[in-house]
């Protein structure tokens, strides 16, 4: 509640004029992982702000240092990642996997970076493993513009942005066959709510 509560008012703040579409679509489920494409600094608040639960991050190290927002994401169970390293990598994607497992949703941006623009950078298959390895449900999110309020202009502006939550992605009982698709259905749901996709079918690194 809280920490919606704060995530709205830092995005009055900034200018953000949102419009989330979809909330109905986020299940029940004990076990949630929210996916979603990654445009700027700022999609962090706007999960804060918009999700209808608590989530917590699997955010590179850099965030740590981020003020205010460091916080919150540390407070909700987050783990950073090192992406120097693989092997603090895997270690952050096995505290995710245990916080899912406690009932923590948790979200991750597999693009792994800021795309800085509309468009989606390929995604990083690794990172649905924080996913399937806890037999967690995918929840494929879009946000689009929020690129806008910094990254496209290296100064704070005011803009509109779009928030699109899809049907859930169920990765429990499925084959080893049917849990490598699931990358490509996350990045086609995400997709159809940008105005920009960015690479075709197929951009899973």
């Amino acid at each position: 509640m809280y920490t919606r509560a704060w995530g709205r008012w830092v995005l009055r703040a900034v200018g953000v004029r949102a419009t989330v579409e979809g909330i109905e679509n986020v299940p029940d489920d004990d076990r949630i992982c929210f996916v979603a494409n990654h445009q700027g600094d700022l999609d962090i608040v706007i999960m804060l702000a918009f999700m209808p639960r608590p989530v917590g991050f699997v955010a590179k190290s850099e965030a740590a240092w981020f003020p205010f927002i460091n916080i919150w994401i540390a407070a909700l169970g987050s783990s950073f990642i090192n992406r120097k390293s693989p092997r603090q990598g895997m270690k952050a994607i096995e505290r995710g996997v245990r916080s899912i497992g406690r009932g923590h949703a948790m979200v991750v941006y597999p693009e792994g970076t800021r795309s800085r623009s509309p468009a989606m950078l390929p995604f990083r298959k690794g990172a649905f493993k924080l996913a399937t390895r806890s037999d967690a449900t995918i929840v494929p999110v879009s946000i689009d513009g929020s690129f806008k309020v910094w990254e496209a202009h290296n100064r704070i502006e005011s803009a509109d942005v779009r928030v699109v939550v899809h049907p859930p992605i169920r990765t429990a009982g499925l084959g080893a066959e049917e849990r490598k698709a699931v990358p490509e259905l996350a990045r086609a749901a995400i997709a159809s709510g940008l105005s920009a996709p960015g690479a075709p079918e197929g951009s899973i690194a």
